[in-house]
């Protein structure tokens, strides 16, 4: 491990806003970091940011005036990829597009040296798609590095492990992960991993339960402030960028175009989250109009203002006539399927236990603290016998939709009356056949 940590010499390529935010993690923790961005005003905005950034913890005392000048040193702005023939680590942090990630991975293998580890910050791709763009010799040390935004700030790192990735760049990981101050879980590599793929249910049903007339949008987000999560789904949504959302959803093939749906479109879609990005431009708090309407003059502009265009347009999908879902009815509809989802993640072996999806929502998803974790709420206040039987009536509803079948590690835990929690601790998951770790 320290031979693997000696060389402090570090790479980020891509310097966007998670691209700055991992930079600035790595100049904190004390290495000297190439930024690497082909487009010169990508790169000038990204520099800015971080000499910015860096004078904001100068001025606020948590650091001298000596510390952010070593850190500014050790920043080393670029524009071409040959220059990082040094490097013992380096992190893409492009757009979510498959093409060009292998490009540069393919770029980068013909540069970097033998040892140096390469990683991907994707939030949703295919790490093992990604490392086949790297010879065989490097796959051992290909992972995913997914950082939270913003990167400086969130405390959540997903390590994603690849078919290749060895045991010793796993370790690795740990430790720097842990060095650069941040919370690191090792998650399998899925569609999402861990985070994301349980989002997937979350931001269907919010958007579905207003096309079926049985919500709003300002009352999906108070049952989910009542709940105790930070942020209402729709608030997040337009603090996020609705435009993220939708080019994940393209890449994955959902998305119509020109009338033609989606090749890979699941059967209960929610087109309105879609409309409202294509058609209609909204793209959140960033263009002043997303899900709510955003005034400069308004708590400087992030204030969500209940929006009459956003109505109109709802109520062109709506179905009439439907009595509105209470907030238990709310919260289940939404998050009973992303708890299924954990269930599934721990069944296939994406997640290694219970508590490490409970990290990934308290840390990276504003989960409320009182309540645990994903998990951990579903063992203790929901309880698995309400939860199975729930999805079951879900499922019957909405036969089509994959993530209301209820898992088979659910339907174990309540037919043996355990909580998910005591099933671990026993070690019952390590005598089943059925459950192969990917880890």
């Amino acid at each position: 491990l320290k031979k693997s940590l000696e060389n402090e010499t570090v790479a980020v390529v891509g310097a966007g806003l998670m691209g700055s935010g991992i930079c600035m993690v790595l100049l904190k923790a004390g290495f000297k970091v190439h930024l690497v961005d082909v487009y010169e005003e990508s790169l000038k905005k990204g520099v800015a940011f971080l000499k910015g950034t860096i004078q904001s913890y100068v001025k606020r005392g948590r650091m001298t005036e000596a510390q952010a000048k070593k850190m500014v040193q050790s920043l080393k702005p670029t524009r071409r990829l040959e220059n990082l023939s040094s490097c013992s680590l380096v992190v893409e942090a492009v757009i979510e597009d498959m093409k060009i990630k292998k490009n540069i991975f393919g770029s980068l293998d013909k540069i970097v040296p033998p040892g140096c580890i390469v990683l991907s910050n994707t939030s949703t791709l295919d790490i093992d798609e990604m490392a086949s763009a790297v010879g065989p010799s490097r796959r051992p040390l290909f992972a995913g590095w997914h950082f939270f935004s913003p990167a400086h700030v969130m405390k959540l790192v997903e390590i994603v492990l690849g078919k290749a990735t060895s045991l010793e760049t796993t370790c690795v990981l740990q430790q720097l992960t842990k060095r650069i101050g941040k919370i690191g879980v090792v998650v399998g590599n899925c569609d999402g991993f861990v985070g994301n793929r349980l989002l997937i249910s979350y931001g269907a049903e919010t958007t579905l339960l207003l096309e079926e007339g049985v919500a709003s949008v300002p009352s999906v987000d108070r049952a989910f402030l009542k709940f105790g999560i930070a942020l209402g789904p729709f608030q997040m949504a337009d603090l996020a960028g609705l435009d993220i959302g939708y080019n994940v959803r393209k890449e994955r093939g959902w998305v119509s175009v020109g009338g033609v749906p989606g090749k890979k479109k699941p059967p209960r879609y929610p087109e309105l989250a879609d409309v409202i990005v294509s058609e209609y431009k909204r793209l959140g708090q960033k263009s002043g109009k997303g899900w709510y309407d955003y005034d400069k003059n308004v708590g400087k502009g992030r204030k969500p203002l209940p929006s009459k265009e956003v109505d109109s347009l709802i109520r062109k999908y709506a179905k009439g006539g439907q009595r509105s879902f209470s907030e238990q009815e709310i919260i289940e509809r939404v998050l009973f399927p992303l708890v299924n989802e954990g269930f599934k993640c721990l069944e296939e072996g994406i997640a290694n236990k219970p508590s490490d999806i409970d990290v990934v929502y308290l840390y990276g998803y504003g989960w409320p603290v009182y309540r645990g974790g994903p998990m951990w709420w579903a063992d203790n206040e929901v309880g698995l016998k309400y939860l199975l039987q729930q999805l079951e009536q879900f499922s019957s509803q909405f036969p089509q939709t994959e993530y209301f079948v209820p898992s088979e590690l659910l339907r174990k835990c309540v037919t043996l009356n355990l909580t998910v929690e005591e099933y671990y601790n026993l070690g019952l998951s390590k005598k089943s056949n059925g459950m192969q770790s990917k880890l």
